[in-house]
């Protein structure tokens, strides 16, 4: 195939050019870097032509869906808004009423109870795990001392 011009990629872009002429271009793209090069010169152009930023595309989709759903756009948001807030409610209250039952049966305070008594434990026993170590260490080296003088007088 010889080289496509860039009138010819124009055309291809305004979608101006038969579907097998459509898909011989694509195929040329993929083997040749010049035409690659120019389409792509032409896809600027095309950009640069078209008023991008006066176009809103949000109004009209929203419009289309309000159209396929039947109803009007702020009627689904709104919808949508009472059924969050009687989820968020609902799950409040569900909460608030495990938390009064818990209350109710006494766990709260059977946690307190518990929460003090290991405390009052943990205050017993003032020595630390590192000086705990220490003196076991020195208990353990004055037996083997004491066995080694031991050992000594008796030979």
């Amino acid at each position: 195939m010889n080289h496509v011009s860039e009138a010819q990629w124009v055309a291809y872009l305004a979608d101006e050019i038969p579907e097998a002429l459509k898909i011989e271009y694509e195929n040329h793209l993929y083997s040749c870097d010049k035409c690659l090069s120019v389409y792509m010169e032409a896809m600027e152009k095309e950009e640069t032509s078209l008023d991008i930023e006066g176009f809103d595309i949000a109004g009209p989709v929203m419009d289309s869906i309000s159209r396929l759903k039947g109803g009007s756009v702020e009627e689904s948001w709104q919808h949508r808004k009472e059924k969050s807030l009687r989820t968020i409610t609902r799950h409040y209250l569900i909460a608030a009423g495990f938390t009064i039952l818990l209350m109710a049966g006494g766990v709260f305070q059977s946690l307190t109870e518990y929460v003090d008594s290991v405390e009052s434990s943990s205050d017993k026993k003032t020595q630390s795990l590192t000086e705990d170590l220490i003196d076991k260490t020195f208990t353990w080296m004055d037996t083997i001392e004491k066995k080694n003088k031991e050992g000594f007088r008796n030979e």
